[in-house]
């Protein structure tokens, strides 16, 4: 929800929005939706014979680029009217995913992947963090306070920010929205842009610059998405403490992350498992020796996993020598660790066993 007479174009770093989508021509642009904008902008008091012909019009949206004798869709095209956007740029979904524990060493409760347009993702996305925010409440006096964990509008700002604002060149990586028990994390691919610290998106001072130009002038010509006057950052900041929640917390660690962190009078301790030999009713019971030590041996491991998570939910990656050092386990094992977490789906690698890195998923 940018104002964009207060951004700063850069010409060097909006070429990608304006390449031909791969492998797309215009019969995959969805013509009923290239139909209701330019009815929605010849409401708007655009003259409708300006839109008579839908290529040049397109063309001149930047939606559209003429290749030699054809005309194709660029790929802010495709991202706004495609029938099936992620066929031609797949980096385009959003991954959802719901953990039940704060470092989210374990599977995953639940998981969405987001795609279609931008309006679809950004919706899609805005309905899964609605499925599970819940409302607490105080009473003062006669009156009760509803509490929300997280400010819906400040979270789907958040996602809006990071569509607009990610660098859609990284192919493989896609923005993620995870939940945990105490907060709310969205990760954007792509670092800041030259001018922009972490430190001024903290204090809310920083002034936007568009990555994707032609991305944020599509959605802000549809209500609801790119309404809010002055910066997305600031609107956060703002929004949190007026409902009395903690502000934001930016980061950048090959990507830009924003944490939300819950309301701190609804939170809860996490749920401890049962002791040894005792039930969830708190009944002894016969438990042999074998499946004590597979027990301890389980419970060893996934104190080593949830370690090398909180190492690169702090750094930003992690190697097998790295989590050696963390846990002094041997090459072997660290290696098997590691692998368990990419199949997890909580980290992903790249290189060669000996120069394995890995960072989140």
């Amino acid at each position: 929800m940018v104002e964009l007479s207060e951004m700063i174009y850069d010409r060097g770093l909006r070429d990608w929005e304006l390449e031909p989508a791969f492998n797309a021509t215009m019969e995959d642009l969805d013509s009923e939706r290239v139909r209701a904008f330019l009815a929605r902008r010849t409401n708007s008091g655009r003259h409708p014979s300006r839109f008579k012909d839908t290529e040049r019009v397109l063309i001149g949206m930047r939606c559209a680029v003429k290749v030699g004798e054809s005309v194709v869709p660029t790929n802010a095209g495709m991202l706004f009217f495609g029938r099936s956007p992620q066929d031609h740029v797949p980096q385009s979904e959003v991954t959802c995913v719901l953990f039940r524990e704060t470092v989210g060493a374990s599977r995953y409760a639940d998981r969405k992947v987001a795609t279609g347009t931008l309006q679809e993702i950004i919706d899609t996305t805005e309905a899964f963090l609605n499925r599970y925010i819940a409302v607490g409440a105080r009473i003062e006096g006669w009156k009760r306070i509803d509490i929300p964990e997280y400010s819906i509008e400040v979270l789907r700002e958040a996602v809006i920010n990071a569509v607009v604002h990610r660098d859609y060149s990284r192919r493989g990586e896609m923005v993620r929205v995870f939940y945990y028990p105490d907060r709310v994390e969205v990760h954007s691919p792509g670092l800041l842009l030259p001018g922009i610290t972490v430190e001024q998106m903290q204090r809310g001072e920083v002034q936007s610059k568009l990555r994707n130009p032609v991305i944020a002038d599509l959605l802000r010509s549809i209500p609801g998405y790119m309404e809010q006057i002055g910066s997305g950052v600031r609107f956060m900041i703002d929004e949190t403490k007026r409902l009395g929640l903690p502000t934001p917390h930016f980061r950048e660690m090959n990507e830009v992350i924003v944490t939300f962190q819950k309301a701190p009078a609804l939170r809860t301790p996490e749920p401890q498992m049962p002791y040894q030999g005792e039930t969830l009713w708190g009944e002894q019971q016969e438990v042999s020796p074998e499946i004590v030590v597979q027990d301890r041996r389980a419970e060893q491991v996934e104190k080593r996993l949830i370690q090398a998570l909180s190492y690169v939910q702090e750094h930003g990656f992690i190697t097998n020598g790295i989590y050696r050092q963390l846990t002094g386990v041997t090459d072997r094992t660290a290696h098997r660790d590691l692998e368990r977490l990419v199949e997890r789906g909580r980290l992903k690698g790249s290189g060669q066993r000996a120069a394995r890195r890995y960072v989140l998923a």
